[in-house]
């Protein structure tokens, strides 16, 4: 493989950013003016995709999964920088699908790709993103901003992350199977809610059970969650089938913690922060004891 030629047929027509001067030196300058936020996301073959996964939808998560971090910071996604580290045995055209399910995220959630690097492994096929985010109001909110009685809210359906994995492992439905492989992320508008009424915010990837005990730590709070309010991919009355979904992780929905008399628009209220710390759960009225395994432990 020719880094350099692979740089300039594939990466190069998805650079447009004034600051990335066509590629032709070794930094970039950022645009971003205001308050301005950055996260990094990896992903292993093997670990956050599966080896027969389509390398488009491959390249679509690793877009999504960055942007998801930033949307529930109360940001706009603005510029990112891209890392591959490719593997010798794997063909040119592989290559291409991997870029063409990039190109399209980029283009679909207005990411401006300013650079990166490329290089050559005898491991498996590894990707990172680090993208830049402009913060909706003066600055980012963050996990530790909850205070006790805060309620607690996520948007959209828990579960599709690990229905989808199953799916895709099985060679089940396809649809679901693309639940796992290319994540439905929040939308500005989302963002615009964190900003605007969110006292902590994070996005739920590992699970949602680890992520409401990441929130309310950081918060130095405990939580209580009902999960009979949980919106399930999957709904469903047999608890142990409520705590895969709920523990699975790759989800990629927002949890934010709100005033207790605020009302989030587009969010269920699935709970709330308490002086008590630790997470304390109830279903059907009563409460239950939590899972050994919250979520996805990297």
């Amino acid at each position: 493989m020719e880094e350099r030629t692979w740089i300039q047929r594939y990466i190069a027509p998805l650079v447009t950013a004034p600051g990335a001067d066509g590629l032709r030196d070794d930094v970039a300058i950022l645009s971003v003016t205001g308050p301005t936020i950055a996260t990094m996301d990896t992903l292993v073959e093997g670990i956050h995709f599966l080896s027969r996964d389509p390398l488009h939808t491959v390249g679509q998560k690793l877009i999504r999964v960055n942007v998801s971090d930033i949307l529930a910071k109360g940001a706009a996604p603005v510029e990112a920088l891209l890392s591959v580290a490719w593997p010798r045995e794997r063909p040119e055209t592989d290559f291409a699908d991997l870029i063409r399910g990039i190109g399209k995220d980029l283009d679909d959630l207005s990411v401006h790709l300013i650079g990166g690097d490329l290089v050559k492994t005898d491991g498996p096929l590894t990707l990172t993103l680090t993208l830049t985010g402009m913060c909706i109001n003066e600055g980012p909110v963050q996990r530790a901003g909850g205070r006790v009685g805060d309620k607690l809210w996520v948007n959209g359906e828990i579960g599709w992350g690990g229905l989808g994995l199953e799916a895709a492992k099985a060679g089940g439905d396809p649809e679901i199977a693309s639940r796992y492989r290319i994540p439905r992320i929040s939308g500005l508008a989302d963002a615009e809610t964190v900003a605007e009424m969110a006292s902590a915010s994070m996005d739920v990837s590992d699970g949602l059970l680890l992520d409401v005990a990441q929130l309310a730590a950081a918060s130095e709070c405990g939580a209580r969650i009902d999960l009979d309010r949980v919106p399930l991919a999957a709904p469903t009355d047999t608890l142990a089938d409520v705590f895969t979904q709920c523990t699975s992780g790759d989800d990629y929905r927002i949890l934010l913690s709100a005033p207790p008399e605020q009302v989030v628009p587009g969010f269920s209220c699935i709970g709330q922060l308490t002086s008590a710390p630790g997470l304390s759960l109830t279903h059907g009225g009563q409460f239950v004891n939590a899972p050994s395994t919250l979520g996805f432990e990297h």
